[in-house]
C-alpha cells in the first residue's frame, strides 16, 4: 500500500500550552437504507467499512457517499469541514494515484458547532461527505491492472481529520477502509438456487455503496 497526502495548514498540530487539547473525533455512520434515505440518527453505531461498487460510476454517480458524527469531550468547537488522505493499493495505475493526489485534501462544508455544557461530551453530523469522489471511482474502474471483479475486491484506506477552531480542541485523524469490487453490488448475481431468479432489493439509496440493488429469489 502506498499513501497520497495533501497537507492542510487548517488540520496542522496546534500548539497548547498546559493540558493536552481535547480530540474532535470522527465516525462514519452506517448506509441509508430507509424509504426515505435519511441520515442515520447520531446515535447510530458507526461503519467498520464500507463497500463501493466502481462499476457504479458507468451508470449512476458512483462516487462513495458518507454521514460523518463528529464528537468531543467537555470543550466546545467548530469544524469547518475534514481533510481526506488516501491509502492505494499497490499496483493500482499511475492514472488512480495522480487522481487520488489531485481529489485529496481539505473538504469544506461550512460550520459545524459542537457546545454543551461542562465535561459532557457534544456531538453533530456532518452529511453527504465524498470519502471518494466520482472521478477516483472513475479511474479506478478503468484500472485493469487491480484485476477486481464480483468476487475479487481490493481496499482503500480514507484517513478523514476533522478540521477545528476553538480553544484546546485538536482534529483527530480517523482511518476508514473501503473495499472496492467491479460489480457485487450494481449487477444481478452470476449463481442462484433457480438459474435466472433475481429480483430487485427495495430502494438504493446510494447505487453501487453498501447494499446490493439484487438477490436471488429465495436466497442463494
Amino acid at each position: 500500500m502506498h499513501r497520497v497526502t495533501i497537507t492542510s495548514l487548517a488540520a496542522a498540530a496546534v500548539l497548547v500550552v498546559g493540558c493536552s487539547p481535547a480530540p474532535v473525533l470522527v465516525e462514519v455512520l452506517p448506509p441509508r437504507t430507509s424509504v426515505t434515505c435519511a441520515a442515520p440518527d447520531k446515535t447510530a453505531a458507526a461503519l467498520g467499512r464500507g463497500l463501493l461498487d466502481v462499476t457504479a460510476s458507468l451508470g449512476a454517480h458512483g462516487a462513495y457517499t458518507a454521514d460523518l458524527r463528529l464528537s468531543v469531550k467537555g470543550k466546545d468547537a467548530t469544524v469547518d469541514g475534514v481533510t481526506i488522505e488516501y491509502t492505494l493499493p499497490d499496483g493500482t495505475s499511475s492514472t488512480v494515484t495522480s487522481t487520488a493526489e489531485a481529489v485529496a485534501g481539505d473538504i469544506v462544508v461550512g460550520d459545524t458547532v459542537l457546545f454543551g455544557e461542562d465535561d459532557k461530551v457534544r456531538t453533530a453530523l456532518i452529511e453527504n461527505v465524498q470519502l471518494i469522489p466520482r472521478d477516483l471511482s472513475v479511474a479506478l474502474q478503468a484500472d485493469e491492472g487491480l484485476g477486481l471483479s464480483k468476487i475479487d475486491f481490493d481496499t482503500i484506506g480514507v484517513t478523514i481529520t476533522p478540521i477545528v477552531s476553538g480553544t484546546d480542541v485538536v482534529g483527530a485523524a480517523s482511518t476508514f477502509a473501503v473495499d472496492v469490487c467491479k460489480g457485487c453490488l450494481v449487477l444481478p448475481p452470476d449463481v442462484c438456487a433457480d438459474e435466472g431468479e433475481f429480483a430487485l432489493i427495495g430502494v438504493a439509496c446510494r447505487p453501487g455503496q453498501d447494499t446490493p440493488l439484487f438477490t436471488c429469489v429465495g436466497g442463494v
